[in-house]
């Protein structure tokens, strides 16, 4: 199964997590019924406040018919998205203010399947992992620059929960300390995508798990080993801003060994 998830230390893909009580409501649905429908309510209606700026949230939240719920058993994971099964999954233990973030950052991962983006395992397992990179990176740094709006509308809660947490506190200084200093949000994003790459802990830990997962479905499906390479404008493709217009992103590995 495909799963683009947050980890406590970074977005990892993962294989299936086990068994768990789930709540679940459309992303589009506007009269929840009770409890914890109304809690992942207002977990949409936070980030509808935002959503009229950035067409592609709202194209998200209101066409893909995609279900947003919360579990009660994650393993280590805050939340993924579920892509066969069409669903954005988010601990229920995470406080509100972070569950804003990882929702912002699996809405974005969202766009990006719905583009096409998604690796496969016709891709060898190197540019699999090269690719899940850029996805993460994206997502994280896109994720900031909507928190960053939100912000600056008086709602900061996205964005002090995602800048003090242990994983994203380097990324969201660069975001900040670059837009700060030149005004560009553009330019912005696109140092907060390299310093993704920056910590060699995050890129361990996610290469580990993203083989592992690469070779678990290998196995489960009897597929035979592919050696595909990511098509040239991979990068062009995944690196726009919410407008539209690119951001300047590649892969600051090159051809360098994983």
């Amino acid at each position: 199964m495909l799963r683009l998830a947050i980890f406590t230390l970074a977005y990892l893909l993962v294989s299936e997590t086990a068994s768990a009580e789930e709540t679940c409501i459309d992303l589009h649905l506007s009269a929840p019924e009770a409890g914890d429908q109304q809690n992942l309510s207002k977990l949409l209606d936070d980030v509808r406040s935002i959503a009229d700026s950035f067409p592609f949230l709202q194209d998200a939240i209101q066409s893909e018919r995609t279900e947003l719920c919360f579990s009660d058993q994650m393993n280590n994971a805050l939340g993924y998205l579920d892509v066969e099964q069409n669903k954005i999954v988010i601990n229920q233990a995470v406080p509100h203010d972070l569950k804003i973030g990882i929702l912002l950052h699996e809405l974005r991962h969202l766009w990006q399947f719905t583009h096409a983006m998604c690796p496969t395992n016709s891709l060898s397992m190197k540019e699999y992992a090269r690719a899940t990179f850029a996805l993460e990176a994206d997502a994280s740094a896109v994720s900031l620059l909507i928190a960053w709006h939100m912000k600056e509308q008086g709602q900061d809660a996205a964005w002090n929960a995602l800048s003090h947490w242990a994983s994203h506190t380097d990324i969201a200084a660069t975001f900040e300390d670059t837009l700060r200093t030149t005004q560009d949000e553009g330019l912005a994003v696109s140092y907060a995508f390299y310093q993704w790459y920056a910590s060699d802990a995050r890129q361990d830990r996610y290469y580990i798990e993203a083989c592992s997962g690469y070779l678990d479905r290998q196995d489960t499906e009897h597929l035979i080993p592919r050696y595909g390479t990511l098509d040239i404008e991979f990068y062009e493709n995944l690196c726009r801003l919410p407008d539209g217009q690119s951001y300047l992103c590649a892969d600051p590995l090159g051809s360098k060994e994983q």
